[in-house]
């Protein structure tokens, strides 16, 4: 993930996945990680300021993430020199906003991060958030360590993964909401289970057009493509 320049550290770059788009911009990364410092517990931010931030890249965001900004930061600890890496990621207003009523954190990464607390068993111990303009941003360690099955390693277990993913679920649920209130509202019949399993039938179906019309337009020329990810 770095090198070194001159004496320095810095992340390497991966054109056009990973640029330096902010190396001229020290002023605006110092408003960055000021304003997220004051987002975190104070025991993390002393932690935290025996840090400093040595580099910024600009990163290319995931199919779930199109259209929001993300940055990588490199931290290095005075003494040790020991690298930390931070994702920096634009959280827009909620999908349900429109529907519901406006969120109640004036910050969309706030919101982001109390939801995350709220129904995971064991959060990111740095997670926090920021601003940059007018765009509300949310911060996280970067370990790009995800593991993505393949459906050839779990076509064998398909139905225990399931069950595994809808376990998570009801407990994030159980956590965020009134499990009870829940419980009633699915009750012991068959509908929720149909009409779940209808929803994914036709979101598969909707993803194979998608994806054609993609692979149309990228042939066609009327796309310009780059290629992926080795």
């Amino acid at each position: 993930m770095t090198q070194l320049v001159d004496g320095r550290r810095q992340i390497i770059e991966d054109p056009p996945y990973r640029v330096h788009a902010l190396a001229e911009h020290a002023d605006v990364l110092a408003g960055v990680v000021d304003a997220y410092n004051a987002s975190i517990p104070d025991h993390i931010s002393a932690l935290l300021s025996h840090f400093d931030l040595v580099d910024a890249v600009q990163q290319v965001v995931g199919v779930g993430s199109v259209g929001m900004r993300v940055f990588l930061l490199l931290m290095e600890e005075r003494a040790t020199g020991d690298p930390l890496f931070f994702q920096v990621k634009q959280a827009g207003s909620s999908v349900y906003e429109p529907f519901v009523r406006r969120s109640r954190y004036d910050n969309h990464g706030a919101r982001v991060v109390n939801g995350q607390r709220l129904i995971q068993s064991a959060t990111d111990m740095f997670v926090g958030w920021t601003r940059i303009g007018k765009m509300d941003f949310y911060v996280r360690q970067f370990r790009d360590g995800k593991v993505i099955p393949k459906g050839q390693t779990i076509a064998g277990r398909l139905a225990e993964f399931a069950a595994a993913c809808g376990h998570v679920l009801a407990r994030a649920h159980a956590r965020s909401g009134d499990a009870r209130m829940i419980h009633s509202y699915l009750g012991d019949g068959g509908k929720v289970e149909e009409s779940v399993l209808s929803f994914a039938h036709a979101y598969a179906d909707q993803t194979e057009r998608d994806h054609s019309q993609l692979a149309e337009a990228v042939a066609s020329g009327s796309i310009a493509a780059e290629p992926g990810w080795p």
